[in-house]
C-alpha cells in the first residue's frame, strides 16, 4: 500500500527550494557578489583559526593538529580579505585546466584509436574544440565566472520553481496517499 508521508521533510524541502530560489535570483541578478561572498568566507575563515589558536592557550587543547587549521585557516582568511578577486580568477584557471589535460587525453585516446574506429576524428575534433574552450577559459577568468554565476543563477532559479510548482501539484496525492496509509506489520 502506501507509506506514511512525513510532512516535516515535505515542508523541509519545500524551504529549501524557496532558498535555492533566493539565492538563483540573486546569483541571476547579481553575478558580481562572488567577492562579497570571498570577503564572508575569509571572515569566516579568520574567525576559525583565531578560535582554533585561542584553544591552544588550553593545555588540554592543545595539539599541533590545531596549530596547524588555525595558521592555515587565518592565511586563507586573510588572504579571501585582501584578495577576494584571488578565488574569482583562481576557480576558472583551474577548471579550464582540468578540462585542458581531459581534452589533450581525449585527443590522444582518439588519435590512438584512429585504425581500430572508422569515425576516430569525430571525437578528436570534439576534443579540440573542448582545449579551445579551455584556453578561452583560461585567458578570461574573470569575466567567464561572472556568467557562469549568472548561469547557475538561472538553473537555481529553474530548479526551485519547477520544485516548488511539482510539490504544490502534488500535495493532493501526499494528502491521498496519507489517508490511505495502513499500519502492516509482519508477523511470524
Amino acid at each position: 500500500m502506501f507509506r506514511k508521508i512525513n510532512w516535516k521533510t515535505f515542508w523541509y524541502t519545500n524551504l529549501f527550494s524557496i532558498l535555492t530560489l533566493a539565492a538563483g535570483i540573486v546569483f541571476t541578478a547579481k553575478p558580481d557578489i562572488i567577492t562579497a561572498t570571498c570577503r564572508t568566507i575569509g571572515i569566516i575563515c579568520c574567525a576559525a583559526g583565531a578560535v582554533l589558536l585561542l584553544l591552544c592557550l588550553i593545555p588540554k587543547l592543545r595539539s599541533s593538529q590545531n596549530i596547524i587549521y588555525g595558521i592555515l585557516f587565518l592565511i586563507a582568511g586573510i588572504l579571501l580579505e585582501v584578495i577576494p578577486i584571488a578565488l574569482k580568477i583562481l576557480i576558472p584557471i583551474l577548471f579550464g585546466g582540468w578540462i585542458l589535460l581531459g581534452s589533450i587525453s581525449g585527443m590522444y585516446r582518439n588519435f590512438v584509436f584512429r585504425h581500430d574506429v572508422p569515425k576516430w576524428w569525430i571525437g578528436f575534433v570534439l576534443c579540440v574544440a573542448s582545449a579551445l574552450l579551455s584556453i578561452f577559459v583560461m585567458t578570461r577568468p574573470t569575466a567567464v565566472m561572472e556568467d557562469t554565476v549568472r548561469i547557475i543563477g538561472i538553473g537555481f532559479t529553474l530548479h526551485a520553481v519547477i520544485r516548488l510548482v511539482s510539490s504544490l501539484l502534488g500535495m493532493e496525492g501526499y494528502r491521498a496517499a496519507d489517508k490511505n496509509f495502513v499500519e502492516t506489520s509482519i508477523q511470524e
